[in-house]
């Protein structure tokens, strides 16, 4: 299955190191970081789709830990984000 999608990765994987290099740029050094990290978290988002399309195995989600354990923090709470709307692959219609 994977195969399938070779070509939308070929373009999706050079656009994010593009994006990783405008980042580079930015004189703002609190979101030159932030982009860049925001980029490598989706690149490998997306190196695990190819792999799991590819037919990796999955892996177990991580157990939810029992509340006041030192040794495991509670977790920040999450970014409130506005939805992607992101377009991967071809704009022209398939052929049949």
């Amino acid at each position: 299955m994977a195969g399938e999608f070779d070509k939308d990765f070929g373009y999706l994987m050079p656009f994010l190191d593009k994006v990783a290099a405008a980042a580079a740029s930015l004189q703002d050094p609190a979101a030159r970081a932030e982009l860049s990290r925001l980029v490598a978290d989706e690149k490998a988002r997306w190196t695990r789709i190819r792999e799991l399309l590819g037919g990796a195995s999955g892996r177990a989600a991580a157990a939810p830990t029992a509340p006041g354990n030192p040794n495991n923090p509670p977790a920040a709470a999450p970014d409130v984000r506005e939805p992607f709307s992101f377009t991967v692959g071809s704009l022209r219609p398939k052929r049949t």
